[in-house]
């Protein structure tokens, strides 16, 4: 009977840790139309659950309008992690591309923070090494990192490295202003290790600018703009 009740009462704590942690949880949704030079060629949207200490992201892009009639794409990641101080350390991250010509597959687990890659494409000798990126977070929460939501105090001030199993890059925001109910962010996108000489000369720093609406007390993303490779490329909020 005393184990029975025993039982009992630990099932009934551990239902309730359960029921906190999911009452905790908050889930946020963002949505993004792509443009290439005033074009619509896709759409970004993601999803992040978040509870005191974790964090779970989901997110697709892919092609849209004309550009799916010149090419299709599309992008799936996930990624699951821990928040330590307004932190974010990846644990887990899995990625899916179709191209329309060939699909990948790829995961990252992080152990001490360094990344260990699994994918069946076989690296090529200028890629940067897994070993040596302790620290970067993966592509699907950078991308939480820049366009996520963000209060005053936090605003412009990111600053971190990103590896996406290949290639390591490091973005840095910096402030231009920020008024009663917008702000605006200047961006840098920096190509540090795994790329070739020739991808080197072709460009070594992107700069973007993000625009910001307020909200209540939150400063949420109106657009972000990027001089890349392929021209001049917007993301809006819809």
């Amino acid at each position: 009977m005393k184990n029975k009740q025993k039982l009992f009462f630990v099932s009934c704590i551990y239902a309730l840790l359960i029921a906190a942690n999911t009452l905790s949880a908050k889930t946020e949704r963002y949505s993004f139309d792509v443009f290439l030079w005033g074009i619509k060629v896709g759409e970004l949207v993601y999803s992040i659950k978040q509870t005191s200490d974790g964090y779970d992201i989901s997110g697709v892009l892919r092609s849209k309008g004309f550009a799916r009639v010149v090419t299709k794409y599309k992008f799936e990641a996930q990624t699951q992690g821990k928040v330590s101080k307004s932190k974010y350390y990846p644990s887990f991250y899995r990625e899916n591309s179709d191209t329309g010509r060939r699909k990948e597959q790829k995961s990252i687990i992080y152990q001490n923070m360094i990344p260990k890659l699994t994918s069946v494409k076989t690296p090529k000798p200028h890629w940067a090494k897994p070993k040596s990126q302790k620290g970067t977070v993966d592509p699907m929460t950078a991308i939480h990192l820049i366009m996520g939501d963000r209060v005053e105090k936090t605003l412009c001030k990111q600053k971190f490295n990103l590896f996406d199993g290949a290639r390591r890059i490091e973005i840095v925001l910096s402030e231009i202003s920020i008024q009663k109910s917008s702000a605006q962010c200047r961006g840098k996108y920096i190509r540090q290790d795994g790329y070739t000489d020739e991808e080197m000369k072709e460009g070594k720093v992107f700069p973007f600018t993000i625009n910001y609406i307020k909200r209540d007390k939150i400063y949420t993303v109106e657009s972000l703009r990027i001089k890349a490779l392929r021209g001049r490329t917007k993301f809006t909020r819809r």
